[in-house]
């Protein structure tokens, strides 16, 4: 069965507890950052309720014909609700589906569990669709939300959940587990990069993340020097995770605003650049710096939308040779 990570240990005390004495909630919403294993906690509380002969503290045993129907993929009484295709919304009929479900009774007996993931996929008339399921839920129903932005779900459907909240461990939590899974290399520029998300830091160890930030980085400092030109560059980076390479320039950015403001270099996200960064600190205005650094937050908040990335891109690293 899935396993609770070491910074889940709290929230998994507090559930289990509950389970054990029967006084669960029939929604749960899992808030918090990507890369900590949210939905994988959501399978975990799905095993535990579903497990016809769980532990003392309330772990599923795994041998059980509902467990092993569970690690099948086909217990008749879990269900899941994902977005049809990555990035796209959660639609009305999808979730029209999961109530007709979800009102029957369960076929083995036990408990009906449904993970929505993400829910803040919802489109607006899928939202409306949840709430009677959610007013109404029936006996022995659990709703799990999974959601790394809660504040795009409606305040009526936050407020018939009982909200778990997840936050990012310790930075030495998360290199304790990152090596224990075999990473022995720059684990504080993975945290950094990843939000200090472990679960997305070992990730991004295991693909070309690493080598991928080095090229960027190089090239958005050749913008400043003239090797480098924004139309190009945008051309070549907006094919390639966009949303990355704008969170690379804000680390950049507030490492600056860190350096001009007299903090010291061990907040710095890139540390192993701080030479590099400080004589860049000493050229630039601080105030153009916050100039540059919301028009990079605009730039973020617009990648959700119908925008035209390229453009976008090409936006920002002319705003960026401009910056003074």
């Amino acid at each position: 069965m899935n396993n609770i990570y070491p910074w889940q240990q709290d929230q998994w005390s507090q559930l289990g507890q509950r389970l054990q004495a029967e006084r669960l909630p029939h929604a749960l919403l899992l808030s918090g950052p990507e890369g900590l294993g949210k939905l994988q906690f959501a399978q975990h509380i799905a095993a535990s309720l579903m497990c016809q002969q769980r532990d003392q503290q309330a772990q599923a045993c795994g041998t059980c014909k509902a467990c092993q129907l569970l690690q099948a993929g086909s217990h008749p009484d879990m269900h899941t609700v994902y977005a049809e295709e990555e990035g796209k919304a959660i639609k009305v009929d999808q979730i029209r589906e999961l109530s007709d479900v979800m009102s029957r009774k369960a076929q083995l007996g036990g408990y009906r569990v449904c993970i929505i993931h993400p829910a803040d996929a919802m489109n607006h008339n899928a939202a409306n669709a949840l709430l009677k399921t959610l007013e109404e839920p029936g006996e022995q129903s659990m709703l799990i939300l999974v959601s790394a932005d809660p504040g795009r779900l409606t305040a009526t459907i936050r407020s018939r959940c009982q909200q778990l909240l997840f936050h990012t461990p310790e930075p030495q939590q998360s290199i304790k587990w990152l090596k224990e899974q075999g990473v022995k290399d720059n684990l504080e520029l993975l945290l950094s990069l990843s939000g200090m998300a472990p679960l997305q830091a070992l990730r991004f160890a295991n693909d070309d993340r690493l080598q991928a930030h080095s090229d960027f980085l190089q090239q958005f400092l050749e913008l400043k020097t003239g090797i480098q030109n924004p139309m190009q560059m945008a051309a070549k980076w907006y094919k390639q995770h966009p949303e990355h390479c704008l969170q690379w320039m804000m680390h950049w950015v507030m490492d600056l605003i860190r350096l001009k403001s007299g903090a010291s270099s061990h907040v710095l996200s890139n540390k192993a650049e701080q030479q590099r960064l400080q004589a860049m600190a000493k050229q630039l205005d601080l105030i153009n710096l916050f100039t540059f650094l919301d028009k990079l937050q605009v730039g973020v908040r617009q990648m959700s939308t119908q925008v035209n990335v390229q453009l976008l891109m090409e936006d920002l690293f002319i705003s960026w040779i401009k910056t003074r």
